[in-house]
């Protein structure tokens, strides 16, 4: 049976009372307890995708049906065990990947701006532009680069969910139900959304930007727009992703994971003063300061040579990717190095709508966080051994250089302020491949 995929384990449970033995000696509803990593991997072939479970140890090869995974493009896990996919055009859809089960959305071409911005293969073509320096054309496709985040509402039938996006251009909104012919734009007094959270406590769907505003939306209502709750705490958006989160208790949090490229040199990464530094003046109040706060650039610098040539020589490799050969060969940018990112800091806030501030946690008691390109889940860990409390557990959901070689993925300790990369805590996992990029899901059968 071990060579068998999860809905076929399923179905062979049922065969007889030795074969049903046999089935429950993998732990199959422990899976639906806590997160496990679902990515893609050599190993399982295009069709296919890997499971891991860090509560049992186990890996399950999941059925991945669509386009082979050289040509996928942005995955991400929603509540309730459905993955938001894409076809090779683009085209999005909900998949249940350990029941096949499947919700068909609205075209890319349906979005805001969309009807003519991609072609009919999903593709977008800017041309070369030498008084702005870029000199060769360049591509763009809408299943790498059309979608940020995504929410659905939780129901008991996938039919009847809401499906809320972050898009481009401009980090709008817009919303639909399967089997609904075109996305709705949200009307919004501010654009640029960080990230969008879905809240079945009072079936509001929570709205963070990039300066830190939050507003709430109601997607039963004849017209539907976005009212705000907590004001902007930030006077610049950075070099960060922002997740919205429902703590241990309920509470709303906020966490933000700053990033740089992995070939920036440490002297020019933002350090957490430099965090501090960006925030409105009265609109947080921080924790106590430790020794962690006081980092300065100096003793980021490393020992290993001229970085800032390494740097600029690595810039110039890069532009001589030739793009016009890629548009006639019809392919995708390569998957280049030099687009890796690194996270440096993250900071974890509770939101005090009564005093319109955020508080600045350094702890969040016997709990840890998943984050990237999922709904954000808030896990107590005294019954899962294998989850440290007031820990945070990152994928790469860094969006600007996409589609890149996801490769920052770790644990992030919230008092220490450091991360252990996640291949190193849990060696037993096979290599993953950049597409689609892992993601935490809590599968539901």
């Amino acid at each position: 049976m071990s060579s068998l995929d999860v809905p076929s384990l399923r179905r062979a449970g049922a065969v007889c009372r030795s074969w049903r033995a046999a089935h429950n000696a993998f732990c199959l509803p422990a899976l639906e307890r806590a997160p496990c990593l679902f990515y893609a991997c050599e190993e399982y072939g295009p069709n296919d995708a890997a499971l891991y479970s860090p509560a049992t140890g186990a890996t399950f090869r999941i059925p991945f049906p669509g386009p082979p995974h050289e040509k996928r493009g942005f995955t991400f896990a929603c509540h309730g065990g459905w993955l938001f996919t894409t076809d090779e055009v683009g085209d999005p859809y909900l998949l249940n990947p350990v029941t096949g089960a499947q919700a068909t959305l609205p075209p890319v071409k349906t979005i805001y701006h969309n009807d003519e911005f991609y072609d009919d293969g999903g593709k977008h073509v800017w041309p070369a532009d030498p008084e702005n320096g870029t000199m060769k054309p360049s591509i763009s496709w809408a299943r790498h680069t059309e979608y940020l985040r995504v929410a659905i509402s939780t129901t008991t039938d996938v039919t009847e969910c809401t499906v809320l996006i972050v898009h481009t251009p401009e980090w709008r909104l817009s919303f639909a139900r399967p089997g609904d012919d075109r996305w709705t734009l949200v009307s919004q007094d501010e654009s640029f959304v960080a990230n969008v959270l879905y809240n079945d406590k009072d079936g509001l769907f929570y709205i963070l930007y990039l300066h830190g505003s939050i507003g709430t939306l109601n997607l039963c209502e004849p017209s539907p727009s976005v009212s705000l709750i907590m004001r902007s705490v930030l006077r610049s958006s950075g070099y960060r992703t922002m997740y919205p989160v429902l703590g241990p208790s309920g509470e709303l949090l906020q966490v933000w994971r700053n990033w740089s490229r992995t070939h920036t040199p440490l002297k020019y990464r933002d350090t957490y003063q430099d965090i501090v530094n960006e925030m409105l003046q009265g609109c947080v109040d921080l924790a106590q300061k430790d020794d962690n706060d006081n980092k300065q650039r100096d003793e980021l610098e490393t020992e290993d040579g001229d970085e800032e040539g390494e740097l600029w020589e690595t810039d110039a490799n890069d532009q001589e990717i030739d793009g016009s050969q890629l548009l006639r060969e019809g392919i995708d940018l390569p998957h280049r190095l030099v687009d890796e990112v690194t996270t440096d800091e993250i900071l974890v806030f509770k939101v005090d709508v009564d005093r319109q501030k955020l508080v600045e946690l350094r702890d969040i008691g016997d709990h840890a966080l998943f984050v990237g390109f999922n709904s954000v889940v808030c896990l107590p860990t005294k019954d899962f051994p294998a989850f440290d409390p007031n820990c945070i557990y990152l994928t790469d959901d860094c969006f600007d250089y996409s589609p890149m070689l996801r490769k920052d993925l770790g644990i992030w300790n919230i008092k220490n302020r450091n991360m252990q990369k996640l291949s190193y805590a849990w060696p037993n996992m096979y290599s993953w491949l950049h597409l689609p990029a892992p993601v935490w899901i809590t599968p539901k059968f």
